[in-house]
C-alpha cells in the first residue's frame, strides 16, 4: 500500500499518500494525530502514517495485513 514511500516521509509524501492538502497534514501533525520529528521541517515515519490510518478506521493490524497481501 505504501511501498513506493521511504520509511521516513515528507509532508508532500503524506499529502500524496492520504490524498489530503498541506494544511490538513500540518493540522494532523500539530495536534499529534500523526507522530513526527521536527528537524528542518517535519519528518514523518511511514509507520506513524499507517498507525494513523488504522486508528482512524479502527481496523486491527491483522486485518490490515490481510488486505495488504
Amino acid at each position: 500500500m505504501f511501498a513506493q514511500y521511504d520509511d521516513i516521509m515528507s509532508v508532500e509524501d503524506v499529502m500524496d499518500a492520504l490524498n489530503i492538502g498541506r494544511s490538513k497534514v500540518y493540522e494532523l501533525l500539530k495536534n499529534g494525530q500523526i507522530k513526527s520529528i521536527k528537524m528542518k521541517g517535519y519528518r514523518i515515519p511511514k509507520a506513524a502514517v499507517i498507525d494513523f490510518i488504522l486508528t482512524q478506521t479502527k481496523m486491527k493490524l491483522e486485518r490490515y495485513r490481510e488486505l495488504a497481501d
